[in-house]
Formats: C-alpha cells, sequence, structure tokens
C-alpha cells in the first residue's frame, strides 16, 4: 500500500512540474517585453534595467525556471508585477473566494443531479425521463459564459431576483449572502449537474436490473426501499466518484464564471494576470489551481486502493 501511494505521489509531482514547465515556456515565448509594459510611460533605460532584475527578466529562462521551482516546497512563488505583493498573498485572499463557489456548484451538482438521474431511471421512458434527457442534452451543448449572460439577463435585468455580478460585500450575513451564490453557482453546476445526471441514470438502470434488486421486490418490499435502501447505494459509487475529481476542475474551470458574474476568485485573478503579461502570478495561479486536481486525483486513487486491493497490484477488476 505504501508503494502505491509513494508511486501515485511520484506522478503527482511530475505532473505539477511538467504543467509549469509548459506553461512558464509559453509565457517566456510571448513577444513584447514585459519590463517595458510594467513601466510607467517614458521610464529610462536605467528604470526598465532595476525592473528586470528585480523580477529576473535578465537572466534566461532556464535560470528563471529553476529559481522559481527551487522556491516551490517553500511556497515561494514570488511577486507580481501588477499588484506589487507576493503572490501566495494574492492566492491567499482570492482563493476562499473560488473554494466557496465551488462548494454551492458542487451542492447543486449533488441535489439536482443526482435527483434527475434517480427520478429519469425508476420513471424510465415516462416524460420525466424525456424531460430530464432533453435538459442534460441542451444544458451540455451551451457554453458557461453564455449559460451566465442568459441568467443575467433573466434574473437580474428583467426579473431583479439576484444581484448581476460580484461577491457578498464584507459583514453580509449567511442568508445576505445566498443571493449573490446562486446565479455564479447555478451557471458554473450547470454543465457538470447535466453529467451527473446521466451518470446517475445509467447506472441506476444497470443496478435495477440486478438479481438482488429483483429477488427484492419478489419478497414484497415496497418500491421506496428497494430503490432507495438497495440500489441507490450502489447506483451512486460511479457518481460520487466523479463528483470528487468534478471538484477540482470546478475550481479551475470558474475562469469564464468569476469574469462573467466579476467575482473576486482565482480565476478571475488569473484573466487579468494574464491579459497584462503577469508571468509570475499566472505561473503561481495555475500551479495552486493544479495541485488541488491532482491532489483530489490522488486521494480518489487511493481511496481506489482501500476499496479495490487488486487495483494496487495495477489489476482490473472483474466484469460481472
Amino acid at each position: 500500500m505504501l508503494l502505491f501511494i509513494l508511486r501515485r505521489f511520484y506522478q503527482t509531482v511530475i505532473v505539477v512540474i511538467g504543467v509549469i514547465l509548459v506553461i512558464s515556456l509559453l509565457m517566456a515565448s510571448l513577444p513584447g517585453d514585459v519590463a517595458r509594459m510594467r513601466a510607467p510611460k517614458g521610464a529610462s533605460e536605467e528604470t526598465l534595467e532595476n525592473i528586470r532584475q528585480k523580477f529576473n527578466l535578465d537572466k534566461p529562462w532556464l535560470t528563471r525556471l529553476w529559481i522559481y521551482l527551487k522556491g516551490l516546497p517553500r511556497l515561494e512563488l514570488g511577486d507580481s508585477f501588477t499588484y506589487k505583493r507576493p503572490v501566495m498573498e494574492i492566492i491567499g485572499e482570492s482563493l476562499p473566494w473560488s473554494v466557496k463557489l465551488a462548494i454551492a456548484a458542487e451542492i447543486i451538482i449533488v441535489v439536482f443531479g443526482i435527483l434527475a438521474g434517480v427520478i429519469s431511471a425508476v420513471f424510465r421512458y415516462s416524460f420525466l425521463d424525456v424531460l430530464v434527457t432533453i435538459s442534460t442534452s441542451v444544458l451540455v451543448a451551451m457554453p458557461i459564459y453564455w449559460i451566465g449572460r442568459l441568467m443575467q439577463l433573466f434574473f437580474s435585468q428583467w426579473l431583479h431576483w439576484f444581484p448581476p455580478s460580484g461577491a457578498p460585500p464584507p459583514g453580509t450575513g449567511l442568508l445576505g449572502s445566498i443571493p449573490y451564490y446562486v446565479m455564479p453557482a447555478t451557471a458554473l453546476a450547470a454543465i457538470s449537474t447535466a453529467y451527473v445526471a446521466r451518470l446517475a441514470r445509467s447506472s441506476m438502470l444497470e443496478v435495477l436490473r440486478q438479481d438482488y434488486i429483483v429477488t427484492a421486490r419478489a419478497k414484497g418490499l415496497s418500491e421506496r426501499k428497494v430503490i432507495y435502501k438497495h440500489a441507490l447505494k450502489n447506483g451512486l459509487i460511479p457518481v460520487v466518484t466523479y463528483l470528487g475529481i468534478d471538484f477540482g476542475v470546478l475550481i479551475g474551470a470558474a475562469v469564464l464564471t468569476e469574469m462573467i458574474f466579476n467575482w473576486p476568485g482565482v480565476g478571475h485573478k488569473l484573466y487579468f494576470a494574464v491579459i497584462q503579461r503577469d508571468h509570475t502570478m499566472v505561473i503561481g495561479l495555475v500551479f495552486i489551481l493544479v495541485l488541488i486536481f491532482v491532489a483530489i486525483n490522488l486521494l480518489v486513487d487511493i481511496s481506489y486502493a482501500f476499496l479495490d486491493p487488486r487495483i494496487r497490484l495495477g489489476e482490473a477488476p472483474e466484469v460481472t
């Protein structure tokens, strides 16, 4: 078991370093003088040289990369060109907003995705099943920014139900904060909700055909007990796995959502860092996002090893 965890951890480190390498190379290959972009208009050559020395822009790309990698174990991600502050300090302010938005979106996914999938499977070929199938197909085909704009148009400009953008002001209580989360969390959760509904439907349909379900019904158990006591536990195993991985995806995929709703999270900061060529900020934000994603994947892999010992030996589970 220890060897399995160490192997997965080693692979995680390789992935993180590989992503940093690619992002750093892409940012370094962009045309233009970053120092001149950061300096005031009409700055002297001496001022430009001081900026290059301060942010190591006068050093070769591989040297800058090595300096950056040496600071990663201590989470020293450098200073932002734009904000003139440590990147970790900025991440510490923006990451909680992204995590809270992802949690709100995950709640929507769990409640509506699983509920729609179970109802669709239980009432197969009914009007509800067709409605869920059509709705999920439409949601999967719609991009997040389009969903967000439509929600702002209907629920904010026309109906005036929710604030059009922005996060809850400081000091706002829980109930007062909910209206600010509804639209961005729903837009962020829309596509994943459709996938969870489809996954829950197919998994439940497979479970409902199993022999032990037929036996439970033959014993005279009510349909409610058959569904919620016997079928639901096994039918939701693939869904739980998907939800665990999807949480990391939600944090990283919130760039468009946070831009549309002016949400002060990591995605919002990442967008402006790319626009302003803030190399240190971009690499630091991407590093944190990738670290969260691979850490969640690592936990999922470890949970698999506990649930099925054959996975530790690299064996595929038998299909029954």
